[in-house]
């Protein structure tokens, strides 16, 4: 433990965090040494394991300081609010992340309960309560039908993302938020063709509609 009463570094903290992020992208999730991170920071090992006795937790804050707190979706518009959420998934698993590190820190995690916890919290949960609450507040307004379990709904549009990020690409032609969305919509619609048509419309010209009680 730390010596009472002493506070931790934010300075220390940031490099250490910004330099696992560089090492993840230099070398890999199997090259990731916490040696090289101290070295690279500025501090010791020891001193980290003081801040962070488990390296998966270390390896979850560093991904966490580059993802931002997705914003809910608010675009007088169903069908929009539902791509802003596919595209704001996929550029954060597959423009912010490091390469490769996803699939290995979720495989650690999974042994330990309290980490798989934690990994969801900070990294799964912000962007799935985002989707939830687009898709809440969808069936609201009476855009999608009254039975749609929100939950389910946001796992369907978010499995394709989460897949490539696990599993890489699994097809020839990468999926459209546009693609991904409308095949989902065309069952939890109510009125399908009225959503497209209310996305087509410019964003200025677009009504808020009445939420139904």
């Amino acid at each position: 433990m730390s010596a009472a009463g002493r506070p931790r570094d934010p300075a220390i903290d940031a490099a250490v965090l910004a330099a696992t992020l560089e090492i993840l992208r230099t070398d890999g999730y199997p090259g990731f040494a916490l040696e090289a991170v101290a070295a690279r920071a500025g501090t010791t090992k020891a001193a980290m394991r003081r801040r962070w006795p488990l390296r998966q937790n270390l390896l979850i804050d560093a991904l966490a300081s580059i993802l931002a707190i997705p914003p809910v979706p608010d675009n007088n518009c169903t069908r929009c609010d539902l791509m802003q959420s596919v595209r704001l998934l996929d550029e954060a698993l597959h423009e912010r992340l490091p390469r490769g590190v996803l699939a290995p820190l979720v495989a650690d995690c999974a042994r330990v309960p309290e980490l798989h916890q934690r990994l969801m919290e900070v990294l799964v949960q912000p962007s799935r309560q985002a989707a939830t609450a687009a898709v809440e507040q969808a069936v609201s307004r009476g855009d999608l039908r009254p039975d749609v379990d929100p939950h389910v709904l946001v796992d369907l549009l978010a499995a394709s993302v989460y897949q490539r990020a696990l599993l890489g690409d699994t097809t020839t032609a990468r999926p459209s938020a546009a693609d991904t969305v409308d095949l989902l919509l065309r069952g939890a619609a109510v009125d399908f063709d009225r959503l497209v048509r209310i996305s087509q419309t410019p964003a200025h010209l677009r009504q808020h509609p009445a939420s139904h009680t």
